[in-house]
C-alpha cells in the first residue's frame, strides 16, 4: 500500500482466492493453504457472482478444532461461509463503504468487504485500509 490519497474503492481492493459454491471443506482448505497470506475466501457461483465470504484464520480454527474432522472435509463450503458478508459495488464512495462496514455487528466488523463489478467479483477490501484511507 502506498502512502498516496486513494479516493476510491478501486484503490483499495486486493485480490483474494475464491472458490465455487460446491467446493468441500476439504477443497477450500487446501485453497487456504495455497494462499497462505491471504485473509479470505470469497464463494462464488459459476457466474463468479460473489454468494459468501470465509475469513481464512476463522475457518482453519473451525476445520481444526472439530472432533471427526472426515465428516467435516466432506461437508460443502456453503455451510461454514458467511452467507451475509458485506458487499459493496467498486463504484460505492468510501464513506459509504466506511459507513457500512462499521455498523456491522461486532463479530464481523473484521471481516472483509467483498467488492464487485456489476455484480462480479472484483476483490477484496480490508477494513484496516479502509480506516487508514479515511484518517
Amino acid at each position: 500500500m502506498t502512502t498516496a490519497v486513494i479516493n476510491d474503492l478501486a484503490g483499495l481492493i486486493r485480490t483474494e482466492p475464491a472458490v465455487y459454491a460446491s467446493r468441500t471443506c476439504r477443497e477450500t482448505l487446501r485453497v487456504m493453504f495455497q494462499h497462505p497470506e491471504a485473509k479470505s475466501i470469497v464463494v462464488c457461483n459459476a457466474a463468479n457472482e460473489p454468494l459468501g465470504l470465509l475469513m481464512s484464520e476463522r475457518f482453519f480454527l473451525r476445520a481444526t478444532g472439530r472432533m471427526g474432522a472426515d465428516p467435516f472435509y466432506g461437508e460443502p463450503v456453503l455451510k461454514l461461509m458467511n452467507k451475509t458478508p458485506l458487499m459493496l459495488d467498486i463504484e460505492a464512495p468510501l464513506e459509504t463503504v466506511m459507513a457500512a462496514a462499521t455498523n456491522r455487528p461486532d463479530e464481523s466488523k473484521d471481516d472483509c468487504v467483498i467488492v464487485t463489478r456489476n455484480g462480479k467479483y472484483a476483490g477484496v477490501a480490508y477494513p484496516s485500509d479502509l480506516l487508514r484511507c479515511l484518517q
